[in-house]
């Protein structure tokens, strides 16, 4: 019976819980927009560029080219501190829309 019990809960999340691939994409025009206002003080944020303003920043193409690097590993990047990185809190339409950007530099 609690086998039975487990499954229905699993089942049940699983069709409640939407899939990681399924995260919602931002727009890659708004995001070089807002990269340009807020990220281009430190980081190279188009593809031509070669050096960051801050030598301890990467350009955006090494973050978009990194292995592993998705939309979930940005998403931890862009909201969690870390050393080097002012913190800046994103409304979720500007975090989305400056990933689908970062991504599009592949």
């Amino acid at each position: 019976m609690k086998r039975v019990i487990c499954l229905a809960i699993v089942l049940a999340l699983s069709v409640a819980a939407p899939p990681l691939h399924a995260q919602a994409v931002g727009d890659p025009k708004q995001g070089v927009s807002f990269a340009q206002q807020v990220c281009s003080a430190c980081h190279a944020i188009r593809s031509g560029q070669l050096r960051t303003l801050n030598s301890r920043a990467l350009t955006f193409v090494e973050l978009a080219t990194a292995p592993g690097m998705t939309i979930a590993a940005l998403t931890v990047a862009l909201t969690t501190p870390h050393a080097g990185m002012p913190m800046f809190e994103l409304a979720p339409d500007q975090r989305r829309d400056l990933i689908a950007y970062i991504l599009s530099l592949r």
